[in-house]
């Protein structure tokens, strides 16, 4: 196999590390104005940087199908997770309806249904509304979502008075908005903007009540012409905005009634399908990446996954089918697990924002592993998201609304101090010096992508880690091994009957490890010492605690004698033990042999015990234990 160094390029952007935040965060309204980052404002170079998906290939066809009077759906909702494709969608449409040509532009839409001329375009996103102040014009001064419609088409004098008193307009006083030639109607981030709006009052009503009788108008004006398109977006069931969505849905049947007039007329999108974000993320971030590699690379992960497997492994069973192999193939050059603890777990947080949230991490992730380059890296696995990187770590962490996490990476993942070691390295501590991989450290991390939703979801199988960890000549049964010593020692790491986790919450045994260890064996002999002394008080016998020779003993007495021998002497063997064993001891000691700090040494004791013997017998009084 060749490793990932040799079979792939990323992107300039990427290893220089030029893709800051903002570069992940699509803006329509900078656009439509002519600001924000070129590679969403250059239509050569955001073309250049985005994957034709299915979702995307729908919305343009239909849109641009519509304008060109073929027969298309006048309403057209995207509809999927913060973060997933929505705006960066929109900005296709409107760079294609402004006339603009890219290279290869027959991926994305059929190039005869592309204008010969600019389509009008009328785009508002909610967020870049007004509803107190207004948005300030040369002109006018807009404080509605259809004053400012109306403006971006020349025609608010039409809606001066409605937008002035807050009443939405009817159907007859939008046709005279959108007369003339076709027009193309954006909506962007609509739920942020109803929440705003739900806030401002409109006599018995809201603004955000007026707002969705003006959808239910202008969606009822689209669908009885054969010029206008509207395309809206709204939010998924895992979007940041979900909670305000449904709350609207709930108190004022907000886009609920604007769905049941546009149902009949209406073509539902999702931008990015889940099988697309490979592909996306790999076309994104890397400027070349090897078919063959990714083949040669899927067969060698497949075959020894298949040697595993014959030797009753425990790793998931569907792994070696050889639809496994075509994920890794498909993946390539990351880890299908990688993408799939990503997209299942990680995505649902809401802060995480799918799609956009993958690549601005995965960005990290690729530009550090370049730097470094380790040695046997066929593919890009969970374990290579290096959460010693405080900014990796951030966004797995702070940016998600889990700030609490970091706590967690450093007592049991990677402590960023200097000297300081978090508890997977101590366990992998000898196995590193013998050339082995740093296998606690591997499912740790694993662990821990798998982790952060918390609740029921939280967490991964045994068998899932593993093949997530797992690279073709690596030893499953010392990775299991280095897992167990790992669940012994971490603060935060729990195992139930089916799952592995990271919890906030610490292991109490694991806790109790580290207190014992804390304690000097000095000081735990000095407080033994001190409760056998109070344990063994002066009554019916005189206690004699630990002689050091047998004439500490003195036999000819009138009262009994309770002699206590000590626990590292009594555990001393000496060569004379086949023929004098020593007396039994109340207090087992845990080591073998005598110990500094033994009050009887191993020389004497083959003497003491006949000794002792002979005194007890002729005397009757002593009591030796």
């Amino acid at each position: 196999m060749r490793t990932v160094f040799e079979a792939a390029q990323p992107r300039a952007d990427v290893l220089s590390g030029e893709l800051r935040d903002e570069m992940f965060a699509a803006s329509l309204e900078e656009v439509i104005s002519g600001r924000g980052e070129l590679v969403y404002r250059d239509p050569t170079t955001f073309f250049a940087n985005t994957f034709p998906a299915a979702g995307l290939q729908a919305l343009l066809t239909q849109a641009l199908g519509r304008i060109a009077g073929r027969l298309a759906d006048p309403i057209i909702r995207l509809e999927t997770a913060f973060g997933g494709g929505k705006t960066h969608s929109l900005i296709a449409l409107y760079h294609l309806a402004q006339g603009h040509r890219p290279i290869g532009v027959e991926r994305y839409v059929d190039p005869a249904l592309l204008p010969h001329r600019p389509v009008r375009v009328a785009a508002v996103v909610g967020n870049a509304l007004e509803p107190s102040h207004g948005v300030r014009h040369p002109d006018a001064t807009a404080f509605t979502l259809w004053g400012e419609l109306a403006h971006r088409l020349g025609a608010f004098d039409q809606v001066a008075r409605s937008d002035r008193q807050k009443i939405a307009p009817g159907v007859r006083t939008l046709a005279k908005v959108f007369e003339g030639a076709p027009v193309i109607v954006m909506l962007d981030e609509m739920a942020r903007y109803l929440e705003v709006a739900s806030g401002v009052k409109v006599g018995e009503s809201t603004l955000a009540d007026q707002t969705v009788a003006f959808l239910m108008a202008l969606l009822e004006y689209a669908a009885s012409v054969n010029h206008v398109v509207v395309v809206y977006t709204l939010a998924g069931s895992a979007d940041a905005f979900a909670a305000q969505t449904e709350k609207l849905l709930e108190k004022i049947g907000a886009l609920k009634d604007a769905e049941a007039v546009s149902s009949r007329h209406e073509h539902v999108i999702s931008p990015t399908g889940e099988n697309e974000i490979s592909a996306i993320v790999r076309h994104r971030l890397f400027e070349r990446v090897d078919g063959e590699a990714a083949s040669q690379t899927a067969r060698s992960y497949h075959r020894a996954i298949l040697d595993q497997l014959d030797r009753e492994a425990d790793i998931p069973p569907h792994s070696g089918q050889a639809g496994y192999a075509q994920d890794i193939e498909q993946s390539y050059p990351f880890h299908p697990e990688l993408l799939t603890g990503l997209n299942e777990k990680v995505s649902t947080i809401p802060n995480f924002q799918k799609t956009r949230g993958a690549l601005r991490l995965l960005s990290r992730v690729v530009r550090k592993l370049w730097r470094e380059r380790p040695a046997d890296t066929f593919l890009i696995h969970p374990h290579h998201v290096d959460l010693s990187s405080e900014k990796i770590a951030n966004d797995l962490t702070s940016r998600l609304g889990r700030a609490v996490f970091k706590q967690v990476i450093e007592a049991d993942i990677v402590n960023p101090m200097a000297g300081a070691k978090a508890h997977a390295a101590l366990v992998d501590e000898d196995l590193v010096h013998t050339g082995k991989p740093a296998y606690a450290t591997r499912i740790a991390t694993t662990v821990f992508l798998h982790s952060l939703t918390q609740g029921v979801a939280s967490g991964v199988s045994p068998a899932k880690a593993k093949l997530a960890a797992f690279t073709p000549g690596d030893d499953l049964g010392l990775i299991e091994r280095q897992t167990d010593k790992l669940l012994d020692r971490a603060f935060y790491f729990h195992a139930d009957a089916t799952r592995h986790r990271f919890s906030t919450e610490p292991s109490l045994a694991a806790v109790i490890t580290q207190e014992k260890q804390l304690v000097g064996r000095a000081s735990a002999k000095a407080e033994l010492d001190r409760r056998i002394r109070t344990i063994w008080k002066k009554g019916a016998f005189s206690p004699v605690f630990f002689p050091a020779e047998p004439s500490d003993i003195d036999d000819r007495f009138d009262t009994p004698r309770l002699v206590v021998l000590h626990y590292d002497a009594a555990a001393v063997k000496s060569a004379n033990t086949e023929q004098h064993p020593p007396p039994p001891s109340n207090i087992c000691s845990t080591e073998p042999g005598p110990s500094e700090g033994s009050e009887i040494s191993a020389t004497t004791w083959s003497s003491y015990v006949p000794t002792m013997a002979k005194s007890t017998m002729r005397s009757r009084r002593l009591v030796a234990i």
